[in-house]
């Protein structure tokens, strides 16, 4: 057999098992997608920071008399003043401290519960109002609703699970004191499902809340709940 004939006769295995020149192009949209995977969160964030501030800044208006009079204090701000870069934002951000400290304090926490009342007694505004109360207080008060992760079956010899967070530890207002309340977010999604179940049916997650919304938001990609392992296993893990 000659040498021509042995190079003809290879296999197509070991056609494939040779490595594949990568050219130049192939070269460029490899460190392209990986430059995407860095700006593009990255400016993302920016972005929304810089929108939300923008919004908040906007939010205080010069006033129309070219001078702010503060009552009570006797402090002047002139009109110039408003248009300053970001004045708007620590105005919004100060008067928003000073309603909570209000909110806390004894001598005017009636005030602060009078309008409340009146908001939680109009009939349309109260379910708005409550609504919009519940959720603010679920993510951002001390007490915070999604903060036990869960992992969630519809059968006693589950096949499938899926996440969720116990929002409620009873229903008894329900006539099902033996069952919990689990609210389901979806990826990629502001939609979620609200699933009552009884409570042998949840078993929970021993990791960070915030990082198990990360998890099931992003569809399952996030790398937050392993970092969190990891960390909880020790450092010697964590550098592996």
């Amino acid at each position: 057999m000659t040498a021509r004939s042995r190079k003809t006769s290879l296999s197509p295995s070991d056609s494939r098992s040779r490595p594949r020149k990568r050219g130049p192009l192939r070269f460029l949209v490899r460190y392209f997608i990986r430059g995407l995977l860095f700006v593009v969160p990255l400016v993302a964030t920016i972005w929304i920071l810089y929108t939300v501030f923008d919004w908040i800044d906007g939010l205080i208006e010069p006033p129309a008399g070219g001078t702010w009079h503060i009552p009570f204090i006797g402090i002047e701000i002139q009109g110039e003043t408003f248009t300053r870069r970001g004045f708007g934002f620590l105005v919004t951000i100060a008067g928003i401290i000073l309603v909570g400290l209000l909110t806390s304090n004894v001598l005017t926490r009636w005030i602060t519960q009078k309008i409340e009342d009146l908001f939680t007694h109009l009939p349309v505004i109260k379910q708005i109002y409550t609504s919009i109360k519940d959720m603010i207080q679920a993510f951002v008060s001390e007490e915070k609703k999604f903060d036990k992760p869960v992992l969630l079956a519809f059968a006693s010899d589950p096949e499938v699970e899926v996440i969720g967070f116990v929002t409620r530890e009873e229903m008894s207002e329900f006539g099902s004191p033996e069952r919990v309340a689990v609210y389901v977010p979806q990826s990629y999604n502001f939609a979620a499902n609200l699933i009552i179940v009884p409570r042998n049916r949840i078993r929970p997650i021993e990791l960070p809340a915030g990082d198990v919304m990360a998890f099931v938001v992003s569809g399952g990609v996030s790398s937050a709940t392993q970092q969190a392992e990891q960390l909880a296993q020790g450092p010697a893990t964590a550098q592996e």
